[in-house]
């Protein structure tokens, strides 16, 4: 179960990020509509799935201006810069198929890791960055940035992942690394020892990363209470 605050954050993203399309339950095929008793019930189960990420990387999220979740019956995808929404936009949105949270949680998730990593990278900014890349949106994240893009870079388990690129590369290894841990740990050691020291260690937010700065791109803090 989350903590309080966790939760409390978990919900804050579930009001400013989350959104439903407009007949994604009746455009979806009838086996997966009819698995979800209301049309929210899609993003209780991706907040289920939240519980598992740092408290530091959830809040980095939930300062920020842009990352949203858009539940669809369209293949799970994300899609950095302006996406329409009604009469406005919504800025890097990754889009979540209902049928995806169903029967394919793999590649729901692995579209929400890319909006991760993008967040991560340059605060989800369109044309800027991702932490696969070796950017950064804080300096820790840059040394964090430019230690995966070397170790991308020696190619341990893309094959076995399919992973031809570093977008692709981050989103496999992180869902190892949240359902298999022992099996990304044989493929590429070097990856889980990063995750685990970093962006998947709550003491590495709380100590180089917590408290983002004024100004960061992306994120507005929130006044503490």
């Amino acid at each position: 179960m989350p903590t309080s605050i966790k939760l409390q954050v978990i919900r804050a993203l579930w009001r400013e990020k989350m959104h439903v399309e407009p007949r994604a339950l009746e455009l979806a095929p009838a086996a997966v509509r009819n698995s979800y008793a209301h049309v929210w019930e899609p993003a209780e189960l991706l907040m289920a799935e939240l519980d598992s990420l740092p408290l530091g990387l959830l809040r980095t999220w939930e300062q920020s201006e842009r990352g949203h979740i858009v539940y669809s019956h369209l293949p799970s995808a994300y899609r950095p810069g302006a996406q329409p929404w009604h009469q406005g936009t919504l800025e890097s949105v990754c889009y979540l198929s209902l049928g995806d949270l169903r029967g394919d949680k793999r590649s729901a998730l692995t579209a929400l890791y890319n909006l991760l990593d993008h967040l991560l990278g340059s605060g989800a900014v369109a044309g800027e960055g991702w932490l696969s890349d070796g950017a950064g949106l804080t300096a820790a994240l840059q040394e964090v940035g430019a230690r995966l893009a070397r170790i991308v870079a020696l190619g341990y388990g893309q094959a076995e992942l399919a992973a031809s690129t570093p977008h692709a590369y981050f989103a496999s290894t992180l869902w190892l690394y949240l359902q298999d841990p022992q099996r990304l740990n044989t493929l590429d050691p070097l990856v889980h020892k990063l995750y685990r020291q970093t962006i998947m260690n709550e003491s590495f937010w709380e100590k180089r990363v917590s408290g983002l700065k004024k100004g960061l791109p992306g994120c507005a803090p929130k006044p503490q209470t």
